[in-house]
């Protein structure tokens, strides 16, 4: 008994040392982050597809960003944005754009607690090494870490990460496959901090002509049996979802076409899923292909936001997260 009990007390000694390291990590991460009053840059994807990928990217504090696809051709001109308030895609050679209106952002709070959930989460399934105190990426100090799993899992990959020194703004990222060859990889070309921002630097207006789906997240919502009542396609449901997140709300766009966004937000860890009707001519977004279960998916990476796109059963879905992409890929897993 006497040797239970001292087993007991050390692992909750340990969970608790362990939580006290991933606050820590979270507040420098918070810190140097919420440091940034604005920067400028262009960055380069590759696993994406057949080219490389390179985007305009320009962030304004508290949370504003514009990013514009430069390359390759096909996707010349696509847009996300985030003015603070509303979220915009656009895909000028198809003439279509999303709009989500009311995203209110995160307190400071909020995203402090999301920062320690996600670091906490990493602490677990991976291990840290600095590889390099003094490296340089677009002409920034960094630091660049090693990161293994700390046990296999699917998606889970040795990687390297390049964080700004002192702000900790990731500025280069490789993943490889356990055959080494490169599954993924972002990079920072050209960066420059606080830069001067134009009053309408996230503003978009759409064409009269474009076709634009749309979302207020205010709006009162509905419950899942009307959803199921009213849509032309087989509502879905994620069936495992982590600790402290479920459906909280489900809003109908008032676009004549039925379609249902599900938010399950907590604490500053946003996740939602979007659902309408498949008719085959939905845009291809740009991303990783992979597989849920059987079933061909795209992963794509938007900064701190990963977006899963996938057809099930006659049903398209996007599910968005800030949460890692990992876990995303297993929430995605559970809807049916």
């Amino acid at each position: 008994m006497k040797r239970t009990l001292l087993a007991l007390f050390a692992i909750t000694a340990l969970t608790a040392c362990a939580d006290a390291w991933a606050g820590g990590i979270a507040r420098n991460i918070a810190d140097g982050l919420g440091g940034i009053r604005s920067y400028r840059g262009t960055t380069t994807e590759t696993g994406l597809g057949d080219a490389a990928v390179e985007r305009s990217v320009l962030y304004a504090k508290p949370g504003m960003i514009r990013v514009e696809t430069t390359s390759p051709g096909i996707h010349h001109g696509e847009l996300f944005v985030y003015d603070g308030n509303t979220i915009t895609l656009w895909y000028p050679q198809i003439l279509f754009g999303i709009r989500i209106h009311n995203a209110h952002p995160p307190s400071a709070a909020e995203a402090l607690h999301h920062l320690e959930r996600l670091t906490k989460v990493n602490l677990d399934a991976y291990t840290f090494a600095l590889d390099d105190e003094h490296a340089h990426v677009a002409g920034q100090r960094a630091l660049e870490w090693i990161v293994r799993p700390a046990r296999r899992a699917p998606l889970r990959m040795t990687h390297r990460v390049w964080n700004a020194d002192p702000s900790t703004l990731p500025l280069k990222m490789e993943f490889v496959r356990d055959d080494k060859s490169l599954w993924y990889s972002f990079a920072f070309k050209e960066l420059a901090f606080d830069v001067p921002v134009a009053a309408d630097a996230f503003a978009v207006t759409l064409p009269k002509n474009a076709v634009v789906f749309e979302w207020d997240l205010d709006a009162p919502g509905i419950g899942l049996d009307q959803a199921r009542e009213e849509m032309n396609f087989t509502v879905q449901t994620p069936r495992s979802l982590p600790k402290g997140h479920a459906i909280t709300k489900i809003v109908r766009s008032p676009h004549c076409l039925p379609m249902i966004l599900l938010t399950m937000d907590f604490d500053g860890s946003l996740l939602s899923l979007s659902e309408s009707r498949f008719t085959g001519e939905a845009t291809h977004p740009l991303g990783v292909e992979i597989r849920l279960g059987t079933t061909p998916a795209t992963l794509s990476f938007l900064g701190a936001f990963t977006v899963i796109t996938w057809v099930k059963d006659g049903t398209l879905l996007a599910l968005t997260s800030n949460l890692d992409f990992a876990t995303l890929v297993g929430i995605a897993e559970s809807v049916q």
